[in-house]
């Protein structure tokens, strides 16, 4: 499983590391870094249209959080289907998960916070755009 579109989550007591797979009708997988690009740049590129679309989903769902996702799901559907138009076939989406044992699951998150740290570093990661609450952060500062 690649780190592309993988995530953890919780399942019962276990962790798990799920990975989506988008194929077409050939079994030809979609390239996720393409439709991340595509999406960048119809958010980039059609912001007023979009805060169309995130009002529609608010005044649906019920507030401008949720109207905020569900455009993102719109803008994606939109990218999948103009594909199968454009492509002559039709995308499956699947969701392939793996449990972590404890040992590959302390692994993993030593690597991910190794890997944030590095990014945090090097300043690929602007601290002012994360939403940190420093009131969860137990700790003596002596």
């Amino acid at each position: 499983m690649s780190k592309d579109t993988g995530f953890y989550r919780k399942k019962g007591d276990s962790i798990e590391h799920v990975e989506i797979v988008i194929r077409d009708d050939d079994g030809e997988e979609f390239d996720m870094e393409t439709l991340r690009e595509i999406f960048k740049g119809t958010i980039d590129k059609q912001k007023d249209k979009l805060e169309k679309i995130i009002d529609f989903g608010a005044s649906i769902l019920g507030d401008h959080y949720r109207g905020t996702s569900f455009m993102m799901g719109w803008v994606v559907n939109k990218i999948l289907m103009t594909y199968e138009i454009k492509n002559d076939t039709k995308l499956h989406v699947t969701t392939e998960a793996e449990v972590l044992d404890k040992e590959e699951l302390t692994e993993k998150t030593v690597d991910m916070l190794e890997d944030l740290l590095e990014k945090i570093k090097s300043g690929d990661i602007d601290l002012e755009d994360m939403p940190i609450n420093m009131k969860s952060v137990d700790g003596d500062y002596e």
